[in-house]
């Protein structure tokens, strides 16, 4: 067995998201195991364990179809993500089978848990077929736990839940936000130009893409764009960017020339902002600070309110979410965001405007937030939103003038991330 497995560290990471919660990204910045692996065994543990992700609810179906005697679901953790590891290499990175059948029983050996399971995992790995998954096909939101796939057809209706899992079920493009010279760019990176500003990429590493050192880009999803762009904030104006971090919208809004004031309340994010808008030569007054008690020196012509959120509107970047999210964590957010649309409707001027939104599809912390703040505050009122507005999202538009996208509510290829974006106005006087 080699010294640094990337079978191995696929389980590792597995453990620490599905049995110990940590998100995606925690787990790859933490893991030992995962961090000795250098070049092509670092890129392959990962994809494992994005494949695992990606339709999890499926493979540990089949999975639980060819284990014998026993129920799948009590199988020690550490063989069950062995297992898992396996299956992605077969039914989704098409892996040959002997290649993937032996490689995952020796790194088994490496794994405490599972050392002894050897036997069982050859016999049940040897029964997948790389066409295993293809049953599901008309069953998309099988990829989610049971309770996940009812919160989200409850939100979304059959149809928009679909859309959600489908997404998943693939790695999203690399979209830039590119102020100035798209044409240029996109030529010269062959990439595609989607929505107002952006430029879509099938993949890259960013630090080696062409402009990044010169900060003529940043990397942003189009849907992740289309707040700022209704907002449409104005050189000379005052406008805040509330919850800032890490910053592409504030970075959008001091592109447009205004004058940009970022606030934050984690210190370390706000670092993470001015480092950012450090690389693209832009400028912004950066805040660390509670923006629920945070005094502005005077109001804004225009607020920028992007809420924290269960970020559920970002499944296919985050394809852990509805495995490691419990009830109690995403039933916070409507309280916390109701405090912060209160706090933003506070530091803006008789006349000003308001952008609320979040990468979110559940009505509790988009539209029913927008709705009861409106309810106990005669002097806003919503802006409706038009295809002026978002010129390739029209059908995203809600029957209140609103925006929700999914995935497939554009012609954009290969969709887009979820957010909900409400435009809000304070009448004069």
């Amino acid at each position: 067995m080699k010294k640094h497995c990337p079978r191995i560290a696929a389980v590792s990471l597995l453990t620490r998201i599905l049995d110990h919660r940590q998100t995606l990204d925690e787990a790859l910045s933490q893991d030992q195991r995962f961090s000795a692996l250098e070049g092509p065994d670092r890129g392959f543990a990962r994809a494992i364990v994005s494949a695992a992700l990606r339709q999890l609810g499926q493979m540990d179906m089949v999975l639980a179809s060819k284990v014998t005697g026993r129920n799948f679901e009590q199988l020690d953790p550490d063989v069950r993500n062995v297992l898992r590891v396996g299956a992605a290499q077969i039914m989704a990175l098409k892996t040959p089978l002997h290649a993937a059948v032996s490689e995952t029983v020796e790194a088994a050996r490496g794994v405490e848990g599972a050392r002894k399971a050897g036997g069982l995992i050859n016999a049940v790995l040897r029964k997948l077929r790389e066409d295993d998954l293809d049953v599901y096909d008309e069953d998309p939101m099988s990829v989610w736990p049971a309770d996940f796939q009812n919160m989200m057809v409850k939100a979304l209706g059959e149809e928009g839940a679909a859309q959600m899992a489908r997404a998943e079920r693939y790695q999203p493009p690399l979209d830039l936000t590119v102020p100035k010279d798209r044409k240029l760019y996109a030529e010269r990176m062959g990439g595609e130009p989607v929505g107002p500003t952006s430029l879509r990429l099938a993949e890259g590493i960013v630090e080696n893409l062409m402009g990044y050192e010169a900060g003529a880009w940043w990397v942003q999803d189009v849907a992740a764009t289309l707040p700022v762009h209704i907002l449409s904030p104005k050189k000379g104006e005052a406008v805040l960017d509330m919850c800032a971090a890490p910053g592409g919208k504030t970075m959008q809004i001091a592109a447009s020339g205004a004058e940009t004031t970022a606030v934050d309340r984690a210190a370390k994010r706000m670092r993470l902002v001015e480092q950012n808008l450090k690389r693209t030569r832009l400028t912004a007054k950066c805040i660390a600070a509670d923006a629920t008690k945070w005094e502005a020196p005077a109001p804004f012509d225009a607020v920028l309110l992007d809420a924290p959120c269960s970020a559920l509107g970002t499944l296919r970047r985050h394809p852990e979410g509805p495995w490691i999210k419990t009830e109690d964590d995403l039933a916070r957010f409507p309280q916390i965001q109701a405090r912060l649309i209160e706090a933003a409707s506070k530091l803006v001027k008789p006349g000003g405007r308001m952008v609320y939104c979040v990468c979110t599809p559940l009505p509790r912390e988009g539209v029913e937030v927008v709705e009861a703040f409106l309810a106990e505050h005669e002097d806003w009122s919503r802006a409706p939103i038009s295809g002026d507005d978002v010129p390739d999202f029209v059908s995203s538009i809600t029957e209140k003038g609103d925006v929700l996208t999914l995935p497939e509510t554009t012609d954009i290829p290969d969709g887009c991330d979820v957010f909900y974006i409400a435009r809000l106005e304070r009448r004069q006087g």
